[in-house]
């Protein structure tokens, strides 16, 4: 292979918008199944983390414009799931204490089904590291604090509802 250019280089990361389910279902699937269980974790979370610090915060000016970012970011490019929910609740003092993921077809989720039934695996979810990189690189700008994962709610396949706080 010859050498790139900078321009090729920048382009690598966009030459396809999306990849077909099958490859992905197949990548994450073989992926959950070969990490060994001590390791999974840790290895999800730098993966996910690196995922988060993608998030394009320019622009951003409000918690209303970071919300738009963020299910856009969900839906177009990471592309995680179709129809993503995010909403935020306020502590008395009117600062928002929580932000609330809602999806209906987060693509991990039917590869990481699969392999807890056809395996008996114990699949990682990496949608929580993601979005702990995304809060992480707001947090100065919203003032966040003490920022941690509170849990789920699971739906059926592919539907979920994710709470971070972040006060």
């Amino acid at each position: 292979m010859g050498t790139l250019t900078e321009e090729e280089v920048k382009g690598l990361p966009h030459r396809y918008e999306t990849v077909p389910y099958n490859t992905f279902f197949k990548l994450w699937y073989a992926l959950q199944k070969a990490l060994p269980e001590d390791d999974k974790g840790e290895i999800l979370t730098r993966i996910g983390r690196t995922i988060g610090r993608e998030f394009n915060d320019e622009g951003i000016e409000t918690i209303e414009d970071f919300l738009r970012q963020l299910r856009r970011f969900l839906e177009e490019e990471w592309a995680i799931t179709d129809n993503a929910r995010i909403d935020l609740s306020r502590d008395e003092e009117g600062n928002v204490s929580k932000i609330l993921a809602m999806q209906d077809s987060c693509k991990m989720c039917f590869a990481n089904t699969y392999y807890r039934y056809h395996d008996y695996g114990s699949p990682a979810c990496m949608f929580p590291q993601v979005m702990m990189g995304i809060l992480l690189k707001v947090r100065r700008k919203f003032g966040f604090k003490n920022i941690r994962f509170e849990g789920v709610n699971k739906g059926g396949v592919g539907e979920c509802a994710m709470v971070w706080n972040v006060n």
